[in-house]
């Protein structure tokens, strides 16, 4: 997977920064998919959206991967 930079390089500032560009790509691909239902250009808007998403995924990895490290991964009592 690509990663801009690793996680343990980035400030917390850094991966906010990050998440909330993440969130902005999401809010940009609900814009395209109203477009799409309601008559827009399917094809350009759907190519968009699936770029959106991929950088959308590739900028909360870091962000992942620093939450993962500082809390540890909780196992599942079951």
């Amino acid at each position: 997977m690509s990663r801009f930079i690793p996680h343990g390089d980035m400030t917390a500032v850094e991966l906010l920064q990050c998440s909330y560009q993440a969130v902005a790509i999401l809010r940009l691909c609900e814009c395209a998919s109203w477009a799409m239902q309601n008559g827009g250009n399917v094809t350009d808007l759907a190519d968009s959206s699936g770029s959106g998403l991929r950088l959308a995924i590739d900028l909360l990895g870091p962000v992942h991967d620093a939450l993962e490290q500082h809390e540890g991964v909780k196992e599942v009592q079951s």
